[in-house]
């Protein structure tokens, strides 16, 4: 990972160059400049919400993450003919692929950037203490995340917890369970030291939008690691704690992604150098007006099997997709394509946000664990919860003495048709429930391609293999 050392540098570069709301604290050239970022408030700030910036524009996460995963498993169609995104739809990705490995790359440059900042802050003898507080537990929070995309995504991964790019470029794979608890410790750190309330710019006074994690923030990923642990106990805990909060409440379909949201726990704001190019990534890229192209961008639609899987009279259709009609052909050709996202080119202050976390998941992550616990009467209300809103029959009408594994499995049916096009959800849920073997056998046929159980994890990028002599291959690639 010696590339990663000069990511720490790029992070300052980018302060420097970047954002117009942050602080220009100058180009470093070496460490004695580094350390100065941290000597007063303002720019220890700017050093942290970079990170955020970055998460939209360095990457494209928020898209590049559901179109990638959309693209491997079954929600989305692609057309496009670039080599790296057919090896991506085809589930055929080799470690030399320029497109999924981006990830990995990107991933641990948010980690490293995370860990800058924690480091940073607590050599700081000068920033004030409740700014501290709020950007070591931040750094803390985005570390925690992107360990937990990294492990689901690739398998076994390094822990990195340190700025030490001689023991980052020899760190070893560690076992799921070591991760987990890295990101479980992480999030408590942050749980305990965020602010109650979410803050502005300064750290300190409160903010309307939601785009610096809040205690609340720490604990809705909480909720979600521990699910995914199958500690259903402390899931059912964390997710009662948010969801009891006044703060939050399920939204109207069309201003679920508003950065004015209500239903939004976190956010991802998008810069403002985005104004007058382009809005959220996810709505600029997703949003079809034309038919879709054979390139990087705007390349997707719906696939059958995931627009099959919508009830009839589901609202979420009706509002979260959307269709593109090419009328120079005969007979026309329609496309849908996913629509949570609906401004795609703006030429003043973006009005939707990317949004990681938000209450509907909540409910469902309660749901899925008192099922679990087999407290099927409080499962089957977060679950009805969701249907509601969808214009659904509830099952507490329809089926109220269904069976603890087809209450389970209709959770997972909500999470399909409730997130998707979201974060991966749906790549990470098939995998965690053991289902994705069997659907992934069916969606390899339609997609023209053979599916193998090794395919369940992506490669590990074959320079950071040559890099890192302790990395190994997940286990059917060839480092090629």
């Amino acid at each position: 990972m010696k590339k990663y050392i000069i990511l720490y540098f790029s992070l300052l570069v980018m302060i420097a160059q970047g954002c117009k709301e942050l602080t220009d604290v100058g180009v470093p050239n070496d460490k004695v400049v580094t350390a100065n970022v941290f000597v007063n408030d303002q720019s220890a700030i700017s050093a942290l919400t970079s990170i955020y910036a970055r998460m939209h524009q360095i990457g494209n996460m928020p898209y590049n993450i559901a179109l990638l995963t959309g693209f491997y498993g079954d929600e989305l169609k692609s057309y496009s003919s670039t080599v790296s995104l057919v090896q991506v739809y085809t589930n055929s990705v080799k470690p030399l692929n320029d497109v999924s490995p981006n990830i990995w790359a990107v991933g641990f440059n948010h980690i490293y950037q995370a860990n800058a900042v924690y480091e940073g802050c607590e050599a700081s003898q000068s920033l004030t203490p409740v700014v501290k507080q709020q950007l070591i537990a931040e750094a803390k929070f985005i570390r925690a995340f992107w360990h937990f995309y990294l492990l689901n995504l690739y398998g076994n991964i390094p822990v990195v917890t340190s700025t030490d790019y001689t023991a980052n470029n020899s760190a070893h794979a560690a076992d799921p369970t070591m991760v987990y608890k890295q990101i479980v410790s992480d999030l408590k750190d942050a749980e305990a030291l965020l602010n109650e309330n979410y803050v502005a710019g300064n750290s300190v006074s409160t903010s309307i939008e939601r785009v610096r994690p809040n205690k609340m923030v720490a604990k809705a990923l909480l909720a979600r690691v521990y699910l995914y642990m199958k500690d259903y106990t402390n899931a059912e805990i964390k997710a009662t704690e948010l969801i009891s909060s006044s703060v939050y409440q399920m939204d109207s379909f069309a201003n679920v992604f508003l950065k004015t949201s209500k239903e939004a726990i976190w956010q991802i704001a998008v810069p403002l150098s985005n104004a007058g190019i382009g809005s959220n990534l996810e709505a600029s890229n997703f949003i079809l007006t034309a038919k879709p192209a054979s390139g990087l961008t705007r390349n997707a639609t719906l696939s059958t099997s995931l627009l099959s899987s919508f009830e009839i009279g589901d609202l979420r259709k009706a509002n979260w997709t959307k269709e593109f009609k090419d009328m120079s052909v005969t007979p026309n050709v329609s496309y849908v394509y996913p629509f949570k996202m609906k401004v795609n080119i703006t030429s003043s202050a973006p009005p939707e946000y990317a949004t990681p976390l938000r209450l509907a998941e909540q409910y469902l992550i309660r749901a899925e664990a008192r099922a679990s616990q087999n407290k099927l009467d409080l499962a089957i209300a977060d679950h009805d919860i969701i249907r509601k809103r969808s214009g659904l029959l509830p099952i507490a009408e329809t089926n109220p003495t269904i069976s603890q594994l087809n209450l389970i499995s209709a959770i997972f049916q909500e999470r399909r048709v409730e997130l998707f096009t979201e974060w991966g959800h749906r790549w990470l849920d098939i995998k965690r429930n053991e289902s994705a073997n069997g659907i992934m056998t069916a969606a390899a046929i339609e997609k023209g391609t053979v599916w193998s159980s090794h395919k369940l994890l992506w490669p590990i990028p074959f320079s950071d293999i040559q890099n890192n002599p302790n990395l190994k291959q997940n286990p059917g690639y060839i480092n090629q």
